[in-house]
């Protein structure tokens, strides 16, 4: 059973329905909890400005926390990105997320925005190298987390957003293997340290670029191994997409001998046993 969603968006950022759609959305699918995380501040790109009052956004939230007692469980929570300014206090958790490369001369390039973007990036700031890209969205990614210990790594390898349907990454490629095994485990290693846990992300499917979650099953497979906490979250932006793709996620989960997610319930997260 789903009791829950942790990754959840609104209008508050790029999402395209309220804190009360959704929540109402939630309580329509028989969920006990829903965490909202909307994008952390990000003045540096006017496609994706994120919330851009911290304290309003948890007022509304607390508000319909109060609301919504005893009907569901509202989590405060915040997608934070890597550039962004360190969150304000108050919130339950974040999911630590990267968006962005490297910035050049004050100047950042979305590494997912759109294919055109990717590519253009690729092409002017990395010259084609796209090895060295790649590295440094994985050292991104792990900085991150080594720095800021967010409850949930988001989207581990958002780099691949586009490449099941326009292939620009060979994801079999040995050395590509090894850059993103070597991040996953260095992620694990820290996360290990304080109970955090990584996303199973059905985002990209709901938009219709992927057909299965991030992460690649060979990095699910790597999670297992190393026997870390999973979490099955949609990313979702609008009310239809809430469960996106959790009960073909949880068949592929089996198949590669996992036995239980972490879910938020009751206003905490837990491992839930597949049914």
């Amino acid at each position: 059973m789903f009791y829950s969603n942790a990754h959840t968006h609104s209008t508050w950022c790029d999402g395209k329905d309220s804190l009360e759609d959704m929540a109402q959305a939630a309580i329509e699918l028989g969920f006990t909890d829903l965490g909202f995380t909307c994008h952390s501040p990000a003045l540096f790109d006017p496609s994706c400005l994120g919330v851009q009052n911290e304290v309003t956004y948890q007022t509304a939230l607390r508000n319909l926390k109060k609301t919504l007692a005893g009907k569901l469980n509202i989590s405060l929570g915040l997608e934070w990105d890597y550039y962004s300014a360190d969150p304000i206090d108050g919130y339950d958790y974040t999911v630590g997320s990267v968006h962005y490369f490297p910035p050049r001369q004050g100047i950042f390039r979305s590494v997912d925005e759109s294919p055109e973007s990717l590519m253009k990036t690729l092409n002017e700031w990395y010259r084609g190298d796209q090895m060295q890209m790649v590295h440094d969205y994985y050292d991104t990614v792990v900085r991150h987390i080594d720095q800021n210990h967010s409850e949930i790594v988001g989207h581990f390898d958002l780099i691949t957003k586009f490449n099941e349907k326009q292939p620009w990454l060979d994801e079999d490629s040995v050395e590509y293997q090894a850059i993103a095994s070597k991040a996953l485990n260095d992620v694990i290693d820290i996360i290990q340290s304080y109970d955090g846990m990584v996303e199973i992300n059905t985002g990209a499917i709901s938009r219709n670029w992927r057909t299965t979650p991030y992460p690649n099953p060979f990095l699910l497979k790597l999670l297992k191994k190393r026997d870390c906490p999973i979490i099955i979250t949609s990313d979702s932006h609008e009310t239809s997409t809430l469960t996106c793709h959790f009960p073909e996620t949880v068949e592929l989960l089996k198949t590669i001998g996992f036995t239980e997610t972490m879910q938020l319930k009751d206003g905490i997260f837990q491992a839930i046993p597949f049914d």
